[in-house]
């Protein structure tokens, strides 16, 4: 195969695809007919259009997304109506969602502070350890526009003197939930593999590190046990320190037409009365409940487990806890001796979050649980009815968002929503369950790809020296690199 040489800004220049791609969407192509772009109707005028399917790169829920380019520049972005998360919906975000490429900084040359383009420009290229004395300050005033082959040229000798002199760790990345898998996969592979680099974060850490921790302590892995079909099978919603009508807009868009058609109660936990709450309690203000808990994440959650237990035995699911949980009856113990809404109160950060309250809340829960049993006869294990695997459907969903991520208890934040839905059986099966919404849309492939300290792709870890050498053979790169950044 003959190789072409081309530039960084040419492929971009001639790839309008890969330009997006560039702003976050996860692009397919290709031959493959399951990959290929579905086909559209052309618009007046359009017949040099090209139509392409992507994932929209903003929130993490991932919404389909149809791009259409023209002369080389995106000229339309809708929703894809055959997509099974957002069903040709978008919100403002997604619609807008190529503006970016085309703002004034993203055209013509790439920015550098001037006092390192001078010291650049010397001969022998100056100090490459040279520090801006403009460090800390964006004025135009200190920036100078060079094409983006000289710029990055300087940025290319400036790692390998780094590397060189001081080691792989000497040189970091911060990644994204925004980038392709590909894109992942390739920054790992530099990072760790050639240059032998653990100095690799992204937000898929910032954003998620909670819930993932959180679940590989309850659940032994970190993939959120739903998808969005369960929301139209649950009996009742709540949120925790997630403003879903901002923050996720399609998912609170079909939660809430869930509610109107179903007249399902849902639960808001947050010390503000946000958008989300005002949106459910317009569909129906009787079954919307606002929680407005300040500080006292786990003595609510577990005030909760406590009623259950006292007051709603029935929906406590006893077999499986017996079955497949470990330190269940310290757990119970704990709640019962600690928990009741009365103790709990004093820490609820608002004098808003009674005892009755809290109660109200856990027999809504109850309720919503009762309804799943009864549509597998009364049994949690289930009767081989409803849906298929015989375990019925519906029950609790339990959506939490940054908010209560990056809490000061985070993780057990999660543990604690993780363990009240194990008591009353409101895991594994469908219309029910622990689901973070994540701020990305491929946070999880930044994960599975490695693009993290101390990861390899398939998330295994890098001490794991089998699986470093199968990597280290994939990538035809010498294994002690990965031994240096271990």
């Amino acid at each position: 195969m003959k190789r072409v040489k081309i530039s960084r800004r040419d492929f971009l220049k001639g790839s309008a695809f890969i330009t997006s791609a560039a702003a976050g969407t996860s692009l397919m192509v290709g031959n493959n007919p399951e990959l290929e772009a579905a086909p559209s109707e052309p618009e007046t005028g359009s017949a040099n259009r090209t139509t392409a399917l992507a994932q929209c790169p903003y929130c993490g829920v991932g919404c389909g997304t149809v791009i259409q380019v023209e002369n080389g520049k995106i000229v339309s972005m809708r929703p894809d109506k055959k997509h099974p998360t957002n069903y040709g919906l978008q919100c403002i975000k997604g619609l807008t969602a190529a503006e970016p490429i085309y703002v004034d900084r993203m055209e013509g040359d790439a920015y550098v502070r001037k006092d390192v383009w001078e010291e650049w420009s010397k001969p022998g290229h100056g100090d490459l350890e040279y520090v801006s004395k403009t460090k800390g300050s964006f004025d135009d005033e200190h920036f100078v526009r060079v094409p983006y082959e000289q710029a990055s040229e300087m940025v290319d000798h400036k790692i390998a003197h780094f590397a060189k002199k001081y080691g792989g760790n000497s040189i970091g990345l911060y990644g994204s939930g925004q980038l392709t898998m590909e894109g992942q996969y390739l920054e790992n592979l530099f990072m760790k593999g050639v240059l032998g680099s653990n100095t690799i974060e992204a937000n898929a850490r910032m954003c998620m590190t909670s819930a993932v921790t959180g679940y590989f302590a309850t659940l032994g892995s970190d993939t959120p046990p739903l998808a969005y079909e369960d929301i139209e099978l649950c009996d009742m919603i709540m949120h925790f320190g997630h403003n879903a009508r901002e923050s996720h807009p399609i998912i609170f868009w079909r939660a809430a037409d869930h509610k109107k058609k179903k007249d399902i109660p849902t639960v808001v936990v947050d010390p503000r009365y946000t958008g989300t709450v005002k949106g459910y309690a317009e569909i129906n203000p009787d079954n919307t409940v606002h929680v407005p808990v300040l500080n006292g994440d786990i003595s609510f959650l577990n005030a909760l487990a406590h009623v259950l237990l006292k007051e709603h035995e029935d929906v406590i699911d006893w077999d499986f806890l017996k079955a497949h949980a470990v330190g269940w009856k310290e757990y119970v113990d704990g709640v019962l001796k600690g928990y009741s809404p009365e103790q709990v109160q004093d820490r609820m950060g608002s004098d808003k979050v009674t005892p009755e309250l809290i109660r109200r809340v856990a027999g809504m829960f109850a309720d919503a649980t009762r309804k799943r049993l009864a549509r597998s006869k009364g049994t949690h294990a289930g009767s081989k009815v409803g849906v298929p695997g015989g375990e019925g459907y519906g029950g609790v969903i339990i959506m939490w968002g940054i908010g209560y991520n990056q809490h000061i208890h985070g993780q057990h934040n999660i543990i604690s929503i993780v363990n009240l839905l194990t008591l009353t059986g409101n895991l594994a099966k469908p219309g029910c369950g622990p689901f973070s919404m994540t701020g990305q849309p491929n946070a999880m492939g930044e994960r599975f790809t490695g693009g993290l300290t101390g990861r390899l792709p398939f998330n295994e870890p890098i001490t794991n020296a089998a699986h470093r050498a199968h990597m280290a053979k994939a990538w035809r790169v010498p294994e002690q690199n990965l031994v240096n950044a271990a």
